[in-house]
């Protein structure tokens, strides 16, 4: 709250505010290129799109930067200011703190699309205004996520928790590859279709990974680049993604090679590939394994099947290739 306090007093020094009966208010006419954020001019701007209109503003889009507590109406959230007993405007809160975490200017800005048109703008005004230079060097806007094509919404129901997957049988890293698999300035829909499809995709690199038989490899200069390549692309996280199934598949570079450029470009996409080197075969699956090749060699093929169950037990599966069972995981 200190800092909010003296970013509004900053700003009422240098001639930026103006008070009215219920508030202290941020003179947008003040700035140069308030709004550019939007590509919208001043005039351009509609009062009363988001809150209620108020009269006795100078401008239509000039904001709170501080509100009075009402008269005989105790708050749950009031402060002591300069200015009397009130509370902080919505966009103030957002400058200051950034400002002491993360400096002032920092890198990335992120948020949501609905953002740009009020909330980041103000946010840039105030912090141009106190400080005489930007509040962050670059803004990434994402678009929403949708739910089965409609909007997330408590009142529909339609909102879920990462404890919700678990409970529906996903792991967090299931959604994490959901999220991969787009842009992050493309809207993206979530149905669970989409997500037992991410969680199968998930699981067909794992084994893919897992499959690798090699050790001390070196890290592959050039695919590596072409990873960087699609991040330095405005994050485009989906080619990303798409490079690693490439140096998976990729026969001419050495297993140790492949398994190690994976593993550094993992720390970038966060799946968490290294703990599949943990897993090991326990003996009761070795011993599975070998009865069903018998059982197959028998042609007991009600055996067979009965045998790839009893992996399931273990998070275990099996394909059957020509050249014999190959053994999977399956979680």
């Amino acid at each position: 709250m200190k800092e909010q306090i003296n970013l509004i007093k900053i700003l009422e020094e240098k001639g930026f505010t103006y008070k009215t009966s219920d508030g202290i208010y941020f003179d947008t006419s003040k700035l140069k290129n308030y709004g550019r954020l939007a590509g919208q001019l001043l005039s351009e701007k509609v009062e009363g799109a988001r809150i209620e209109k108020n009269p006795e503003k100078k401008n239509s889009v000039d904001f709170a930067l501080w509100k009075f507590s009402q008269p005989g109406v105790k708050r749950q959230m009031e402060w002591e200011s300069p200015w009397g007993v009130g509370f902080p405007g919505w966009h103030i809160e957002c400058s200051a703190m950034s400002e002491k975490y993360l400096g002032s200017p920092f890198d990335i800005h992120t948020g949501g699309e609905d953002h740009i048109s009020v909330h980041h703008p103000n946010e840039m005004a105030q912090t141009e205004a106190a400080r005489g230079h930007n509040l962050a060097n670059w803004w990434l806007h994402n678009a929403f996520l949708l739910v089965d094509g409609g909007k997330m919404s408590k009142s529909l129901g339609n909102t879920y928790s990462l404890d919700d997957l678990r409970k529906r049988g996903f792991d967090p890293l299931d959604y994490r590859y959901f999220v991969l698999g787009a842009h992050y300035r493309v809207p993206q829909n979530f149905t669970w279709q989409a997500l037992r499809a991410a969680r199968q995709a998930r699981l067909n690199l794992i084994n893919e990974i897992w499959q690798i038989n090699g050790k001390d490899g070196q890290i592959n200069a050039d695919y590596v680049k072409k990873f960087q390549e699609k991040i330095n692309d405005d994050l485009d996280m989906p080619g990303a993604l798409s490079v690693v199934w490439q140096i998976v598949k990729d026969g001419a570079v050495p297993a140790g090679d492949r398994l190690a450029t994976v593993l550094k470009m993992d720390e970038v996409l966060g799946l968490r590939l290294s703990d599949i080197l943990k897993i090991e075969v326990p003996d009761p699956v070795k011993r599975i394994l070998k009865e069903r090749k018998q059982a197959r060699l028998e042609k007991n093929y009600e055996l067979s099947d009965k045998l790839r169950e009893e992996l399931k037990q273990y998070g275990f599966g099996v394909k059957d290739e020509p050249d014999g069972q190959k053994l999977i995981l399956q979680f």
